[in-house]
């Protein structure tokens, strides 16, 4: 392409060179018009041309002249006089006051031209219809005017011999697809439009011109140097011109250019899958210009070339779903986002929601942070930095989380922790994961010997382990692992082995008494609900109406049928639940997970009925997630399984057998089931609106 360009340039800058040795100079005998001619190349050079006589005298002077230099004459529009000269090819108005181009009156004059220079005039606009007589026109210069605007069609199909089109140095901020008309007349053009200079940041395409219009064989180039290209969205442009395959279609440009070098390209995330597509293509055509473009922001990448960036380099900044006062940054080649959070976050725990994404790295750096709960996106953390905050507080049942997720690395040091959750025994480390508990005031009493015998056995990945020390007495800051086992004791009043004893003694037989006690009592109750319809309310708990919905059903459409009953059920109690199931509750604004922690938020009992179907639903999957998660957090919220069927065990995933082995649930097959259901939520009390002031007005 560069070649091409040079050629096209020297033969532009014939009309301003010319062989003053072989010139036979005819002047007109006036003190301001120059006429000058050259015989040799019938070239006529006309300057202070600014009495109209005198002028059309110096071209009737010499009507054979081929090419016409009328320069510096203050030109506003293109003289009708011209078609004085019968065999006009080459005709350069350069250095006027040109505000238009208009070829009215010389109709036979412009259909015979090959080279027209427009340089340096005032022109705003080319309005389509302007050019269209110039059929033959091979060469058109625009440059250094103030040209904002190129209107559509104006390059058209009758413009059928240009191959280059110069619009160096002027305020286009677009660049159409119109210019390139003679894609619709032939399959084999050679055309370059040279738009340097300018404020170009992006293209159009009027036309509607596809990538299978352009011929393998095709030459169509674009020097787009020094204009404001900050980005380009392959995706768009990959619609624009239909590029399905691009592989196989993008070598259709194989013998064209493109030349964006020396613009302040954005490295972002957005111009990633421009970054991948020069590596992927830069050994194929190596001189290709294209290769070359460079980086003009972020500061650290500025003068990088884009296909050299590292993909780890491309990030952005994303608003939605990013905690106030942190800042979250998109690396899209490795589908991470990162969130950090320093001071100005005030909340004492982790934010609720983060931005979506398949890793998540966080770092908060909080004094105000004062807890870890667990969270359904810690699933998808690969570094969880929450070292240097104030914790004194680790849900233990953020341990199932972490553990069912891709974590890699955990930093917990520096924190306030006298003791951590014992849960933690259970963490299954693999290769290259790390986890730091150093720098925190640990307690080493009866309750931490078990961590000593943790870090002993997990010395490959809780790290700092010298660092790791008691906070208080005799063997205060001394590292937890190397302390005596003997000397991890707690006080008390009595012997250790009668406290023992006394204490599972005490623990088993209070258990037993009211194993027995439970059962007998519910037994009954079951007896009595479902044979005779009485005792609906003996002993059933009672809750006063705060929130929305009394009960939540949790299910997948493909029990629709069995869910319909429950519903009804339910619905003609007395007095009735008020019950939100998705098909009927669910807000049509809201994305489906919002729906589903609004539900769960705002109902006092979550009824989730187990299926097969409900087990291959990600949603359904996520209803339980939270569902558990709000159980576990606050045990004032009741939760009940209902299971339909025989479940696939390789359906059930580790937190619902886990809560299978641990509680009671309810199978829809069981004779009394319905009266165990009632037994298993509470009756529901309608509150004073006037005189509570927990529920909403």
């Amino acid at each position: 392409m560069a070649e091409t360009y040079l050629k096209i340039m020297l033969s532009l800058a014939f009309i301003y060179n010319v062989d003053t040795e072989t010139w036979n100079v005819n002047s007109l005998n006036n003190a301001k018009l120059v006429c000058d001619y050259d015989k040799h190349m019938l070239r006529l050079d006309i300057r202070e041309g600014f009495v109209e006589s005198e002028v059309k005298h110096c071209l009737e002077t010499y009507p054979e002249t081929e090419t016409l230099v009328f320069t510096k004459s203050r030109l506003k529009t293109i003289p009708g006089y011209l078609s004085i000269l019968k065999n006009l090819v080459t005709l350069d108005l350069s250095f006027n006051e040109l505000v238009s181009v208009s070829f009215i009156g010389l109709e036979m004059t412009c259909v015979r031209l090959k080279l027209l220079v427009l340089d340096s005039n005032a022109i705003r606009v080319l309005r389509k219809g302007s050019l269209d007589c110039l059929e033959s026109l091979q060469k058109f210069s625009i440059a250094n005017n103030s040209l904002e605007r190129i209107e559509n069609g104006t390059f058209n199909t009758k413009l059928k011999s240009i191959d280059y089109i110069h619009l160096v140095n002027n305020s286009l901020t677009q660049l159409d697809s119109s210019l390139y008309s003679k894609l619709l007349l032939y399959s084999n053009i050679r055309l370059m439009v040279n738009a340097s200079f300018n404020r170009i940041t992006g293209f159009t395409n009027s036309l509607n011109v596809s990538i299978n219009d352009i011929s393998s064989s095709s030459s169509i180039s674009a020097i787009l140097l020094h204009n404001n290209f900050t980005r380009v969205n392959t995706e768009y442009y990959f619609k624009m011109f239909n590029v399905t395959h691009p592989f196989p279609q993008l070598l259709r440009l194989w013998n064209s250019g493109f030349d964006a070098r020396f613009n302040p390209f954005i490295c972002d995330c957005l111009l990633y899958p421009l970054s991948e597509a020069l590596r992927n293509f830069y050994k194929m055509d190596q001189d290709n210009p294209v290769f070359s473009i460079t980086c003009g922001s972020p500061r650290a990448l500025d003068g990088m070339m884009v296909r050299k960036v590292n993909e780890d380099q491309f990030n952005c900044s994303l608003t939605q779903n990013c905690p106030e006062s942190c800042t979250c940054t998109e690396t899209i080649a490795l589908d991470l986002v990162t969130i950090r959070c320093n001071d100005d976050y005030l909340g004492s725990d982790l934010p609720t929601s983060f931005p979506a994404a398949g890793k998540l790295h966080i770092n908060m750096k909080s004094g105000q942070m004062t807890k870890l709960s667990s969270r359904a996106y810690l699933q998808n953390v690969t570094v969880l930095d929450v070292s240097g905050c104030s914790i004194t507080n680790i849900d233990p049942s953020i341990v199932n989380t972490l553990d069912g997720g891709i974590i890699k690395t955990i930093y917990l040091h520096d924190n306030n922790l006298k003791y951590i959750p014992r849960t933690f025994q259970s963490l299954n480390f693999t290769e290259g994961e790390i986890l730091t508990i150093d720098g925190n005031p640990f307690i080493c009493d009866c309750h931490s010997l078990w961590m000593k015998k943790w870090l002993l056995s997990n010395k490959k990945h809780v790290v700092n382990q010298e660092k790791i020390k008691c906070s208080a007495g005799s063997d205060a800051d001394r590292p937890v692992i190397t302390i005596p086992d003997n000397q991890f004791t707690c006080k008390t009043g009595l012997p250790l082995k009668d406290v023992f004893i006394i204490t599972v003694g005490s623990l088993a037989g209070s258990m037993l008494l009211a194993t027995l006690i439970v059962c007998k009592i519910n037994s009954i109750q079951v007896f009595l609900i479902s044979n005779f319809g009485i005792c609906k309310y003996c002993l059933r708990g009672r809750k006063q109406r705060r929130l929305q919905y009394d009960i939540f059903v949790a299910h997948s459409c493909d029990d629709d049928v069995t869910i319909a009953k429950i519903v009804d059920f339910l619905e003609n109690q007395t007095p009735p639940y008020k019950v939100c199931i998705a098909e009927r509750n669910f807000r049509i604004a809201r994305s489906i997970s919002e729906n589903i922690l609004s539900a769960i938020e705002s109902s006092h009992t979550t009824l989730l009925v187990i299926s097969n179907s409900f087990l291959r639903s990600a949603w359904c999957n996520m209803e339980f997630r939270e569902a558990h998660m709000r159980f576990l957090k606050d045990r004032n919220i009741n939760m009940v399984l209902i299971v339909l069927e025989e479940l696939d065990k390789e359906l059930i995933y580790k937190e619902l057998r886990l809560y299978l082995q641990t509680h009671v649930y309810l199978k829809f097959t069981d004779k009394y089931f319905w009266a165990k259901l009632l037994q298993n939520i509470p009756i529901m009390i309608q509150s004073d609106k006037e005189t509570d002031p927990l529920l909403p007005k």
